[in-house]
């Protein structure tokens, strides 16, 4: 694995970007910090595109953007989010969540992995590329930054659709992927999407005594059976003609799914608890890139209920979709499940992601993947749909541009969305010198194709 000497002679430099990248709290929420981000982020921009830009999300944070135009008509998009996950409760942290502190060569911080390490990482990758070209390049660059990731991205297609145009892409890098257990890198392909409905069941008119019991219906037992009810004893979606809506995969994918390590040793509790629902790893292979999955996200009582038969309940329920699976069928297909389950109960929509799928075996796809090789020495485990939502469907639809998340920053063990997120600074630096020989491997072979 060779490493650029650039980034070694500038390395404290390269770094202290990042961390203090990381020292906004830059929740989708938090427009105060979100504007200092922003601000930030443009004036990192200025000295390296031609062309900066902010568009307004209204309600939330700006997107922000570059462009420098080369002298093809080929287009890459850098596509990455500037906002980050709430912190949660500050005694869970070892190291405070914004003050970005660096131990025995690790860098803690809410948002260091997700999705800031892309965010800084990737302007001194291509400030170092566009050095190499004196200013002229091959190819248009587009560096572009949403606030509101974290929350589903609102607003991100009325901005795409109102300016694709301007954003008109052949080829998107997305947030980057982490790397698998034993240190190799992965690529992730196009995006799963995600459903989320809140189920309730109102009861009775009151909370009453618990003495009513044997006589009194329970609106949180009746809720904890529907959803009880979603998934099979082994963990599968059991909403009939949910799973059937899926793509299946290809003969190539099965084979690449044999590659794929799926999180067991950085999940485990202790010895003796599994933390997968089967031993069968071939079918949890399976399972991790092409099957739909549920989760609980809440579920909520009136604390008032404590010592009572409480009248309501409500949980909501958070459904992984793959490409192939519209959302509003599968809603529709919810809807009516639950209604055979409980006439009482009522499924509302709260949120939803549309899935996406690009190719991994187009010319784009196989540069992301020679890059990969290049930069840490070791071929990259490929994964046909990425395992995590994202709006890719949106850049798909208004620029025709396929997607590819290559390793990052992140191991499996770095707490992403969880307290303590961390990234070790030598990874960091493996980040920026693998995204610069990402730019190096597309002009040398290429990127023109679209996805199917």
């Amino acid at each position: 694995m060779s490493m650029d000497p650039r980034i070694l002679e500038q390395r404290d430099a390269i770094i202290e970007r990042w961390r203090t990248l990381c020292r906004f709290a830059s929740t989708a929420d938090n427009l105060p910090e979100i504007g200092k981000a922003a601000e930030w982020l443009e004036g990192q921009l200025r000295p390296l595109f031609g062309e900066v830009g902010t568009v307004p999300v209204p309600e939330y944070g700006p997107v922000v953007y570059g462009i420098e135009r080369g002298v093809s008509d080929r287009t890459l998009m850098l596509y990455n989010h500037y906002d980050v996950q709430h912190a949660g409760d500050l005694g869970q942290w070892t190291y405070p969540p914004y003050e970005s502190q660096v131990h025995d060569g690790v860098m803690y911080a809410r948002g260091a992995c997700d999705d800031k390490a892309d965010v800084a990482g990737r302007l001194d990758s291509f400030r170092l590329w566009k050095e190499e070209h004196g200013g002229k390049l091959p190819y248009t660059v587009i560096y572009f930054a949403e606030a509101c990731e974290e929350i589903g991205s609102p607003g991100l297609g009325d901005v795409l659709r109102e300016h694709a145009d301007l954003f008109r892409s052949d080829a998107c890098l997305w947030e980057s992927y982490l790397r698998e257990e034993d240190g190799s890198p992965s690529i992730g392909f196009g995006c799963r999407g995600s459903l989320s409905v809140r189920i309730a069941v109102h009861a009775l008119k009151d909370g009453i005594h618990p003495s009513y019991g044997t006589v009194a219906r329970s609106a949180p037992l009746e809720v904890m059976k529907i959803v009880a009810s979603l998934t099979t004893p082994d963990g599968l979606v059991a909403v009939p003609g949910m799973r059937e809506l899926a793509v299946k995969a290809s003969p190539q994918a099965m084979l690449r799914l044999r590659r794929i390590g799926v999180p067991g040793d950085s999940l485990r509790l202790n010895d003796t608890v599994n933390p997968n629902p089967i031993d069968n790893e071939a079918e949890l292979q399976r399972r991790f890139i092409f099957e739909p999955g549920m989760s609980l996200a809440s579920f909520d009582l009136d604390s008032s209920s404590v010592r009572s038969i409480p009248p309501s309940c409500s949980a909501r329920v958070r459904f992984s979709l793959v490409p192939g699976m519209d959302p509003e069928r599968c809603f529709e297909l919810i809807r009516r499940y639950v209604a055979d389950q409980n006439l009482d109960a009522t499924v509302e929509k709260v949120d939803v992601i549309e899935p996406a799928y690009s190719s991994p075996d187009s010319c784009f796809g196989q540069s992301v993947s020679d890059a990969a090789a290049q930069a840490y020495g070791k071929e990259p485990v490929i994964y046909d749909i990425m395992t995590g939502a994202g709006p890719g469907a949106i850049f798909l639809k208004y620029l025709g541009a396929p997607i590819a998340s290559p390793t990052g920053t992140l191991r499996p063990d770095g707490n992403m969305h969880g307290y303590n997120e961390h990234g070790a600074l030598d990874d960091y630096l493996t980040h920026v010198n693998f995204t610069l020989t990402l730019l190096r491997e597309l002009e040398a072979h290429g990127f023109g194709d679209h996805a199917d």
